[in-house]
């Protein structure tokens, strides 16, 4: 009599471990090399070794825009409470390298696009709010009131503040509270959190 052929379910807790802290040093020396070089200026290679891990354990991952796309959802998710100013400072570099990916690899472009939209329904219900607590300038829509502060509230704005003029974090939250007061006409709303 021939024992009936049976499949193994095998879990090893310890590899999932294992796999779970490498994919997190990936993730991390992605965001961190993004943030410091660029798209183009980051390699898997450096990846790799930024992370301790080899070559091939990065390709087995991702590939370079996956990469990329790892490092963008592992700086969204940054656990704990945060303001506005203190998300565009920590985000800016690595939208920066996003964005100008973006423009050189086709497979991103969506990606970016999705993330644009985000934001801007981020910033709309921080405007939605404040026109509900009444603080919306007369003859101000909200979808106009959106749209100014998504084309202000950029990656490309911090970086010319921070880079350009030397801003540090409380400068540059002076200067949101009074962007996002003066566009809506009434008190700041930025307890709404980062808008992306």
């Amino acid at each position: 009599m021939t024992a009936p052929n049976t499949v193994r379910n095998y879990y090893a807790p310890r590899r999932v471990a294992q796999a779970a802290r490498t994919r997190e040093a990936i993730a991390a020396a992605a965001e961190r090399l993004f943030a410091r070089h660029g798209y183009a200026g980051t390699t898997i290679a450096a990846v790799a070794e930024e992370a301790g891990v080899t070559p091939k354990s990065v390709y087995a991952l991702a590939d370079k825009p996956g990469l990329l796309l790892l490092a963008v959802r592992r700086s969204e998710a940054a656990p704990g409470p945060e303001d506005i100013a203190g998300a565009l400072l920590r985000r800016y570099p690595l939208e920066r390298a996003f964005e100008e990916a973006a423009h050189t690899e086709p497979v991103l472009r969506e990606a970016w696009r999705r993330h644009e939209r985000a934001r801007r329904a981020r910033l709309k219900t921080l405007v939605r709010e404040a026109a509900d607590a009444g603080r919306l300038r007369p003859g101000l829509t909200v979808g106009r009131a959106t749209d100014t502060l998504w084309a202000l509230v950029t990656w490309h704005t911090v970086a010319l503040l921070v880079e350009q003029r030397g801003w540090g974090r409380a400068k540059l939250a002076v200067w949101l509270g009074q962007l996002i007061e003066t566009t809506l006409g009434g008190p700041a709303a930025t307890a709404a959190g980062p808008p992306g």
